[in-house]
């Protein structure tokens, strides 16, 4: 009966152990997720800001000029 005790108290420990462990990482990866949004939402704001700066340039060019009908010479 001791045996099955210290056994049960043993795996209890290790159990607690690997909880630990596994909320240790959650968190770590938690705080990782939290970094990259950051750096996404800068990455988001400075796509726009690049789109924006070329639709300007576009807006900046001059219009085609449509191509004149080539005259045939007979």
């Amino acid at each position: 009966m001791l045996d099955e005790l210290d056994s049960l108290t043993e795996k209890m420990t290790l159990l607690a152990a690997q909880l630990r462990a596994l909320r240790d990482e959650n968190q770590r990866l938690r705080t990782q997720v939290a970094g990259a949004n950051v750096e996404l939402d800068a990455l988001r704001t400075r796509v726009a800001g690049a789109m924006q700066r070329i639709d300007e340039l576009l807006g900046r060019l001059p219009a085609e000029q449509p191509e004149a009908a080539p005259t045939e010479k007979a």
